[in-house]
């Protein structure tokens, strides 16, 4: 009975993972208006699934295995539903308010909170891991801040100068890399993201990394084409008008990164990733003050900060709890 109340656990934490974090990778085609709304949770669905079955299973590893020094199976079960209720409460909370919140931050985190209460946290893995949130986010930030001051611009003029037909031939060719970007975003997505349901899955011996990965590859891709709009709309939309460049730009870093991290086995955050690509843009073309002023900017850092720090003293305090009265 255990076992399958964790099963049904960890697929409803891919599905509000694929509706929360893995449908914005394909924020920026609505944001530049390519495609529709429906058209785009679609190919999310697709690539999605594609990168979680295809390459998956070494972060499935990494949060399965390597974030504890001991086994999954040594923790009493209390524990395993913390780790996938936690989250579930969290992303919720975030869906609710239309927020892309960094639900690898969430799972790990908890996690992390356990492995803290019981003294088997893999220090080295998670300073390298804490080590990559930290750095990630400001480089896409920064890559993307330059690239909007001393590139887009010069580009917009050049496209201005050309001929009608050769006009017409590079706006295709933006829109295919636009489309191109965003499916290799979203396919590293799913890669990276799968971890975040299947590890308790996988730490318990029920399945094989390959084979949660696929599972949950799944309906991480089914809650984005089911209820990923909403979150799609709101990094599109609320924080800078996206125009073609910026949205090729903000897809290559984040999708760039997002796949290195997926071949070392490390867990980051794609809506992280993304929004702050975007954010970048707006701070480069509208200024730090203004950017940071807008609620949705404020609302979407907040959580980042907030949400890991609590589920992190969440997990620890609860963890304490158990372990005090099971004594």
């Amino acid at each position: 009975m255990e076992i399958f109340i964790i099963s049904i656990l960890s697929l409803a934490l891919a599905f509000n993972v694929g509706a929360n974090n893995a449908a914005s990778s394909m924020s920026t085609i609505f944001g530049a208006k390519i495609m529709s709304k429906i058209g785009t949770v679609s190919l999310a669905f697709i690539f999605v699934f594609l990168g979680a079955s295809l390459f998956g299973e070494q972060v499935v590893e990494t949060v399965g295995k390597e974030l504890l020094n001991t086994d999954f199976l040594s923790l009493n079960s209390y524990f395993i539903y913390l780790i996938l209720i936690i989250p579930i409460i969290a992303i919720i909370i975030a869906n609710r308010f239309k927020i892309p919140i960094a639900t690898t931050h969430i799972v790990v985190c908890t996690i992390f909170g356990i492995g803290l209460s019981y003294n088997t946290l893999n220090t080295i893995k998670t300073i390298e891991i804490v080590a990559w949130w930290v750095a990630t986010p400001i480089i896409i930030w920064l890559l993307n801040f330059l690239i909007g001051k001393y590139i887009y611009f010069e580009l917009i003029d050049k496209l201005i100068s050309l001929d009608g037909r050769k006009t017409q031939k590079i706006s295709f060719t933006l829109k295919l890399l636009l489309i191109s970007s965003a499916c290799f975003l979203a396919l590293f997505a799913g890669a990276n993201n799968a971890a975040n349901a299947a590890a308790p899955m996988v730490g318990l011996n029920l399945i094989s990394a390959n084979d949660a990965a696929l599972i949950s590859g799944f309906f991480m891709a089914l809650g984005a084409l089911l209820f990923g709009g909403t979150i799609i709309e709101n990094i599109a939309t609320k924080i800078t008008s996206l125009s073609i460049i910026r949205a090729i730009s903000v897809n290559f870093t984040g999708g760039t990164f997002l796949a290195v991290a997926s071949l070392y086995g490390i867990p980051i955050s794609m809506a992280e990733i993304i929004t702050s690509g975007i954010i970048g843009f707006s701070c480069s073309t509208s200024g730090f003050s203004e950017t940071f002023k807008k609620k949705s900017v404020f609302q979407i850092v907040s959580f980042w900060i907030l949400a890991p720090i609590i589920c992190v003293f969440a997990s620890f305090y609860i963890t304490n709890i158990l372990i005090g009265v099971s004594k």
